[in-house]
């Protein structure tokens, strides 16, 4: 059907209104959110992303407090950020041991589900993890435990009272593009973020 792009484009376009009309929602679920090791870390650096940055608008007003430490509880790193999803660092942690890592990303003028400003806080940690990539050379990476990000904001009867639905624990399925195919969210093109209780906000961040 040559017509399917664009259906495809209005059905998301008129759904993506409808569910920002419905809460003004304007970030994902603390849940939804994950750290991720970037290209660039070694054994005494680390470059860590955060996509609560790219997932929570405006992102001009993200603030990022993160704290690493050792296993004895000594800070290794702290730093405040303001619309930077990146950290990275140098330090001189054995790669025997353990850092733990944690960040609170707070923004006051993002609406999170129950109607309060947004407060994920993500607590995770990292330990170095080396591979066999052929019979005797290995390759060595810091590794993430996993985690996912926890509310960290006061909860409020808000949600229920002015933007009519109480607290849910919606996931991002997927985000897609204007021809209705997957994509992975990159400034400066329109998307269409699909959760699994149906609604979909659409977005466009411009970066120059």
């Amino acid at each position: 059907m040559k017509n399917a792009p664009l259906l495809t484009f209005a059905l998301l376009l008129m759904l993506g209104t409808a569910g920002q009309l419905q809460a003004q929602i304007t970030s994902v679920g603390c849940d939804s959110m994950a750290l991720v090791v970037n290209v660039g870390s070694q054994e005494t650096a680390l470059h860590l992303y955060h996509p609560g940055g790219y997932l929570t608008w405006p992102n001009t007003e993200n603030v990022m407090e993160w704290l690493f430490t050792d296993e004895e509880g000594n800070v290794v790193h702290e730093e405040t950020l303001v619309d930077n999803n990146f950290v990275a660092f140098g330090h001189n942690v054995p790669i025997t041991d353990t850092l733990f890592v944690s960040v609170l990303l707070t923004n006051d003028s993002s609406i999170y589900y129950d109607g309060n400003p947004v407060s994920c806080r993500i607590e995770d940690y990292l330990t170095w993890e080396e591979t066999e990539i052929i019979p005797g050379s290995f390759i060595g990476s810091w590794t993430l435990g996993g985690a996912v990000g926890t509310y960290a904001g006061e909860p409020s009867s808000i949600g229920t009272v002015a933007l009519g639905f109480g607290p849910t624990t919606r996931q991002l399925v997927s985000i897609v593009d204007i021809t209705g195919r997957e994509v992975n969210p990159e400034p400066n093109q329109l998307l269409f973020f699909i959760y699994d209780d149906g609604t979909v906000e659409k977005r466009y961040e411009v970066r120059y």
